[in-house]
C-alpha cells in the first residue's frame, strides 16, 4: 500500500524545511508534499492549497496523512479533506517535526494510511529531555 504525507504549516518555508528533514531521515521523495502560507503568500494556511496538494498526492497513492503545525491548519485541512471522501485521508494529532519523520518511516515501509497516522501520533510520547537539565 502507498501512503502520501502532506505537511501543512503557516509558512511555506516551515513546511518545506520539515519536508526536507523528513526526506533526509526517511528517503521518501515521491511520498511527501509541503503546503504553507495563505492564498496570498502571507502567514496562514489555505484549504485550496491543501486540496491541491492532496489531489496531487492521491494521483499515485492509496491515501494520505496530513501533519499540521497549529490553529487554523486543522480547520483548513478538514475542509480540504472533505473533498476526498472516497480515499483514506487522515489528519494526525502529532507534533509536526517528529510526527512527519515517524510518518515518513511508516510510509516508506509501505504501511497503510491509518497505520501511518498511528505511527505519526506515537511522536506525542517521545521524550526530548532525558535526565535533569540545569
Amino acid at each position: 500500500m502507498s501512503t502520501a504525507i502532506v505537511v501543512v504549516a503557516h509558512t511555506q518555508q516551515l513546511a518545506q524545511s520539515v519536508l526536507e528533514l523528513t526526506l533526509q531521515m526517511t528517503r521518501t521523495p515521491h511520498q511527501i508534499w509541503a503546503v504553507g502560507g495563505s492564498d496570498h503568500g502571507g502567514v496562514g494556511t489555505s484549504s485550496r492549497r491543501i486540496e491541491e496538494a492532496l489531489h496531487a498526492a492521491l494521483e499515485n497513492h492509496d491515501g494520505a496523512v496530513l501533519l499540521l503545525d497549529l490553529g487554523s491548519a486543522c480547520l483548513n485541512a478538514r475542509i480540504a479533506a472533505e473533498k476526498f471522501r472516497d480515499k483514506p485521508v487522515y489528519i494526525a494529532d502529532a507534533p509536526l517535526v517528529e510526527g512527519s519523520i515517524l510518518a515518513g518511516v511508516a510510509a516508506a515501509a509501505g504501511e497503510a494510511p491509518e497505520t501511518v497516522k498511528q505511527r505519526a501520533e506515537e511522536a506525542r510520547n517521545i521524550r526530548k529531555v532525558i535526565g535533569t537539565v540545569e
